[in-house]
């Protein structure tokens, strides 16, 4: 099973993962850069990105900002300007404090007016970032997620047809790393990593803060296998390359055991 760190409040959480984030980096970094870092949107993470980019704590002088490549898991079909845009959010609460070229920030292209054109976009944009750093594969070396109330991951909702593996895919080529998905309870449409793109990642790391996402944090790790009803429970394919770090409010409904057999 993913190992689950339980923390005593969203602070708490914020600082463990700050903590736990930056040694990964450079444990990484040690092997290979650049380091691909996937960031998430949210208000859990926005909290962990302030500390990493907060000059009084050691993160920020820790983290070897210039060998890292950050990409998005979603994205809203917004500009990046818009007040809900997950890039203005992570711009804003880190990458404008540090010093991280800005050729190594790959957006998602929330502005064009095609989701599904922004998506393939963003794959092809992928494939040559990663092609640029000298990488045969797309697999990301970190990647951030966090869990919404009903389960999902990245704008990956539930009764999602990319949780039947075949949305977008073309017999005999590789899955996509990235599409476009209407939400229908939201009316609109959101550009994501695909399944595939995800637990391809070398390390995940899965925040989860507050009583709103006791269920979904219990449905993620210890219910029955239903992948429609709660996305989340993909993340059990990538084993212990996954990591939960949730606190004491988020995990209230945890039984302390593992998902059933």
């Amino acid at each position: 099973m993913a190992p689950v760190t339980i923390l005593p409040d969203a602070e708490a959480l914020a600082m463990a993962a700050a903590k736990r984030l930056t040694a990964l980096i450079e444990e990484e970094a040690r092997f290979r850069t650049p380091v691909f870092v996937g960031v998430t949107g949210g208000r859990t993470p926005q909290r962990l990105y302030e500390l990493l980019a907060d000059t009084r704590k050691p993160f920020r002088s820790r983290i070897p900002w210039s060998e890292l490549c950050v990409i998005w898991s979603d994205e809203r079909h917004v500009p990046p300007d818009d007040a809900t845009s997950n890039f203005r959010m992570v711009d804003q609460a880190l990458l404008q404090h540090v010093p991280i070229p800005p050729a190594h920030i790959y957006r998602m292209p929330g502005e064009i007016a095609d989701a599904q054109a922004a998506a393939r976009a963003y794959e092809m944009t992928l494939k040559k970032a990663f092609a640029a750093a000298g990488r045969r594969d797309t697999a990301c070396d970190l990647l951030l997620l966090g869990i919404g109330e009903d389960a999902h991951i990245a704008s990956i909702f539930p009764g999602s047809m990319m949780l039947d593996g075949d949305e977008d895919s073309v017999p005999g080529e590789p899955d996509p790393n990235v599409t476009a998905v209407w939400a229908q309870h939201l009316r609109a449409a959101r550009i994501t990593l695909t399944p595939a793109a995800i637990l391809n990642a070398r390390t995940i790391v899965v925040l989860a803060s507050g009583p709103a996402k006791a269920a979904a944090v219990e449905a993620a790790l210890e219910k029955p296998l239903n992948v429609h009803r709660w996305p989340a429970q993909i993340l059990r394919e990538a084993g212990t390359r996954v990591t939960w770090m949730v606190d004491e409010d988020a995990a209230a409904l945890l039984s302390r055991g593992g998902p059933p057999a």
